[in-house]
């Protein structure tokens, strides 16, 4: 099982993040980064080398699992790639 981010958008440039491991109860918030990015690396950082993927979702949407290096060393190439993932989402409802 892998840890979980969970990225929110409370208003324009202004994310809150949880992460979670298992039970609802263990987690890790942080609130007010300005991006996506920002929430990427921030959770990274707090995973540390204790995990090596991570599942994301946004706003409660299922995105997949990614490495938490790229989470912390590609980040705005992963954000990229979620914000595509998230525009499908749109197009497809």
């Amino acid at each position: 099982m892998y840890p979980h981010v969970d990225i929110k958008k409370i208003r324009d440039r202004y994310f809150n993040y949880s992460v979670s491991t298992g039970n609802a109860d263990d987690r890790y918030v942080r609130q007010g980064l300005r991006s996506i990015a920002e929430c990427l690396h921030d959770a990274a950082t707090a995973l540390g080398t204790h995990f090596p993927v991570a599942a994301i979702s946004y706003e409660g949407r299922a995105l997949g699992c990614y490495h938490v290096a790229n989470m912390e060393h590609k980040t705005v190439a992963l954000a990229q790639t979620l914000l595509a993932k998230l525009e499908r989402f749109k197009i497809s409802a």
